[in-house]
């Protein structure tokens, strides 16, 4: 058998010089419990049997026994005519000190025993001097073809032909016929089929080193017997063989070698003409996003999307969103984001924009759609809630608005992710929005006083405001906030933009809407909301009666779970 370098200590080929129908691969300690053994080495666990599931799955099938100067692992890579072509380690055929070899007998069987390939066999190689080029074909003459459990034709292997230490340093599946054993124990038992995971670590010297660390995914390394099987991992949402088991290094310390297959593809395409690489992978049809329904009888929360994004995600518009972020934020989690998007009214096909309400969950909370904050332990949430609050579209006419539109998923940490959350709607409005007051040229609208039932102060929203709109906390008495409303005339349908008066009483005096304090040297059981309609705001105003409505939001600054919507009627009657 050979030897080769690594970490300054030598390791051995994966070669067996015996058969004996049994198990295969080394797993790490923590592996062989979890499955049931034990390390006393007076209790037998038969837990080699576990590690057969899966392995005669479709992207396994290829993978088979190669006899030629021992027993070894192969892969098949298809068949033309007359021969099989299978893919394995230099070490485990003859002639492996030159380009070609023929004259040596090689077999190629299923787990079954099913004969796929024997006879004299044309051994290519890219002359075998250690890790980096353990690596060689076999061109044997053809006795079957492997087949699936249908009988059909297995389909050829993807091999891997972008050299990327990037994509190459993951988690990686093993599958091969060498002996079986567990770090502690060494070996338990003979050649079989069987399947593991591990994770490429290293790349050194031109050769992927594997590595089982105990308590991890990453459990298995190749053992003797191995020689020759392909390692694979995901590439195109396919299975791609990425590397040829070459050595281990002893039961103790669970590394296996491999070498890379792309290193050499330009040699593997030039042996075997039927070679299927990463390049012939076909593009699926697409797979149609999952669509979430929006109604209005309750918000929609959406799957965790964190669970499989390094780090958290963000939401920011998409299609048919006509106001909405455009970026994310950091901030601590709390409140809603409102975003409009286009919906036609099913009875008389109009269009309407409609504002909905969105949130991003965490682990301390719900907050803006696109805050990208995530709180401890972990960002593993990120759920998109959405809901219709029809206080925010006072002037929605009753009946049924559908139509689509999507939310973009971003990632913070990762900036090459995207993906998107599809939502489709069918609201229903059958009913008129109770008012909370009106609002009339000649008597203001004044509200309940909500801090005598409230911890604190409240302070007043509405997306109608003219200057910025959230809270303030000043101390002055004085100044009143500008509301922009559309109201309709009564008489000839069209519309126009009033300005309203909205204030907050602090208790000595009204002040701006949004300012949430209250008089030195008195109690905050005040902050009544008053809108009114001044005359000499809206001198521009034609003569007529007009209708419209305003939404407010009422938010408690001590108590911040208090919140309430208020609807308001617009009623007009402009004489001069």
């Amino acid at each position: 058998m050979n030897s080769y370098h690594f970490f300054s200590r030598y390791t051995c080929c994966l070669t067996l010089l015996f058969s004996i129908s049994a198990y295969s691969l080394g797993i790490n300690d923590s592996k062989y419990i979890e499955l049931g053994g034990s390390l006393d080495p007076s209790i037998v666990n038969n837990v080699s049997s576990v590690l057969e599931t899966n392995t005669n799955v479709e992207q396994f099938r290829s993978v088979g026994l190669l006899i030629g100067s021992g027993y070894c692992s192969g892969t098949w890579l298809g068949s033309d005519g007359s021969h099989s072509y299978v893919l394995t380690a230099a070490h485990c055929l003859s002639g492996s000190d030159s380009t070609e070899y023929s004259g040596q007998y090689v077999s190629f069987k299923q787990q079954d025993g099913t004969v796929i390939a024997a006879g004299i066999s044309t051994n290519y190689f890219r002359t075998f001097t250690g890790c980096s080029n353990d690596i060689a074909v076999a061109k044997i003459p053809k006795v079957s073809d492997p087949l699936d459990v249908n009988g059909d034709v297995i389909k050829q292997p993807f091999v891997d032909n972008n050299l990327n230490t990037d994509l190459l340093l993951n988690p990686t599946t093993f599958t091969g016929f060498g002996i079986f054993g567990s770090r502690s124990l060494g070996q338990l038992a003979n050649i079989g089929k069987r399947h593991g995971e591990g994770h490429i670590r290293y790349y050194y010297q031109d050769c992927l080193i594997n590595q089982a660390v105990e308590n991890t995914d990453s459990w298995a390394f190749a053992s003797p017997g191995d020689s020759g099987s392909a390692i694979w991992q995901q590439r195109n949402e396919h299975p791609v063989a990425v590397g040829i088991s070459s050595w281990w290094y002893g039961w103790q310390y669970g590394y296996s070698g491999h070498v890379p297959i792309a290193l050499h593809i330009d040699w593997l395409k030039g042996v075997v003409p039927i070679l299927k690489t990463i390049d012939d992978i076909e593009d699926e049809p697409p797979i149609k996003e999952p669509t979430w329904l929006l109604t209005q009888e309750g918000p929609l929360e959406t799957d965790p999307l964190e669970q499989d994004v390094r780090g958290s995600v963000y939401y920011v518009k998409g299609d048919n969103v006509v106001s909405g972020p455009t970026r994310f934020i950091w901030r601590y989690p709390r409140n809603i984001t409102k975003f409009s998007v286009v919906l036609t009214q099913n009875e008389n096909n109009t269009v309407h924009e409609v504002w909905l309400r969105g949130q991003r969950k965490t682990h301390c909370g719900w907050g803006h759609i696109n805050n990208s904050a995530w709180c401890y332990p972990a960002p593993n949430l990120g759920q998109l809630k959405l809901e219709f609050i029809q206080a925010d579209n006072p002037k929605l006419p009753l009946g049924t608005y559908s139509g689509d539109f999507s939310l973009m998923v971003k990632s913070l940490y990762n900036r090459t992710y995207s993906d998107e959350v599809n939502v489709a709607t069918n609201i229903a409005i059958t009913s008129v929005l109770p008012s909370d007051g009106i609002v009339t040229d000649s008597t203001p609208y004044v509200s309940p006083r909500y801090e005598k039932g409230v911890y604190g102060t409240v302070y007043y929203l509405s997306e109608h405001k003219m200057s910025r709109n959230r809270v303030v906390w000043r101390r002055y008495n004085r100044g009143y906030s500008r509301l922009k409303v559309d109201v309709t005339n009564t008489e000839t349908g069209e519309q126009q933009t009033i300005m309203l008066r909205g204030e907050r009483y602090m208790g000595c005096g009204w002040t701006i809407m949004n300012n949430a304090a209250y008089c030195r040297y008195m109690r905050p059981v005040y902050g009544e909301l008053r809108v009114s309609f001044i005359a000499d705001d809206n001198k521009e105003l034609p003569i007529g009666g007009y209708s419209g409505s305003l939404s407010v939001n009422v938010k408690g600054l001590h108590k911040r779970n208090f919140t309430k919507d208020l609807n308001l009627d617009i009623k007009l009657n402009i004489t001069e």
